[in-house]
């Protein structure tokens, strides 16, 4: 064999090694997007995730639940204003009640002391006739320590009922001013909603969360890979922007939509309306530019 020969051979060889490197990393790059879309919980292994299907049927589980407790609450939010206006009927009610019972005291109270007058007016009249009628003496003295004791306890309970009325008063300025928070809390979100646009009845599905990830590869023009998936809250039809950063200022290159994702990553079409340059490797992607 002379020298070309073996050079050649050599060729051969290094090439052989060459192509065997690219085969293997071909291989260990392979995906199974049938895996990806469809691999049901228990079929889960180390390494690999749950089926893109059973993530969003639990997605859309869980966000049914939270529209089952948003109704929960709303129902807990009216009941609790039912119950405030019943306790303060309730409480008005009493509180009626009481200021007519305090006035039927003080006629009593009005009326015992004139009774009382009455006694000693009768007892002066009779100091004349003091012997024939000492008996009749000591029975209205008698009369007027039990109209005395019967006044006393009258007014024990023109105090008791005095108390209770405050106790009912600041019941109810307690919660006239929690109905005053809950109406200023309620007017401020929707003064909040009606600033930004939105309704409270809106779905939230079709805005991204707050994310920020940047450009891994860029297969094609208008299809690129992002380093943000479904595990940073990403969905199919979630908007996101494409700046560059360099020089210490950023550049803003265009906007892009999920069509599919993943985990950890996420593949997105490139909007041509909204492009201003290419989108390239290493580019910031998030949700707002702020």
């Amino acid at each position: 064999m002379n020298l070309v020969g073996k050079i050649l051979t050599v060729l051969i060889l290094i090439m052989s090694l060459a192509f065997m490197g690219f085969a293997v990393a071909v291989y260990a790059t392979h995906r199974n997007w049938k895996e990806v879309v469809l691999l049901p919980e228990d079929q889960v292994r180390p390494g690999k995730n749950l089926g893109l299907t059973y993530v969003v049927k639990k997605l859309g589980d869980r966000n049914q639940k939270l529209k089952d407790q948003k109704i929960q609450l709303e129902g807990d939010v009216e009941a609790e204003r039912k119950a405030k206006d019943q306790a303060v009927a309730k409480l008005e009610s009493q509180y009626e009640l009481i200021k007519g019972q305090h006035a039927q005291l003080g006629q009593k109270h009005e009326q015992l002391v004139k009774d009382q007058r009455e006694a000693v007016a009768a007892m002066k009249a009779t100091q004349t006739t003091l012997v024939s009628l000492r008996d009749e003496v000591l029975k209205l003295r008698t009369s007027v320590a039990e109209a005395q004791k019967d006044r006393d306890g009258h007014f024990k309970e023109v105090v008791r009922l005095t108390d209770e009325l405050h106790q009912a008063i600041n019941e109810r300025q307690r919660l006239n001013a929690r109905q005053t928070s809950l109406d200023a809390d309620l007017s401020k979100a929707k003064q909040v909603l009606r600033h930004f646009g939105h309704d409270k009845d809106m779905s939230l599905d079709s805005f991204p969360p707050q994310v920020d990830g940047i450009v891994l590869a860029v297969p094609q023009p208008s299809l690129v890979e992002i380093s943000i998936g479904s595990d940073d809250g990403l969905k199919e039809g979630h908007s996101l922007e494409v700046y560059r950063t360099a020089g210490g200022s950023s550049t803003y290159v265009g906007r892009i939509h999920v069509v599919k994702t993943s985990y950890d990553k996420a593949a997105c079409k490139v909007d041509p309306n909204y492009r201003k340059s290419n989108v390239q490797r290493g580019d910031r992607v998030t949700s707002k530019i702020r």
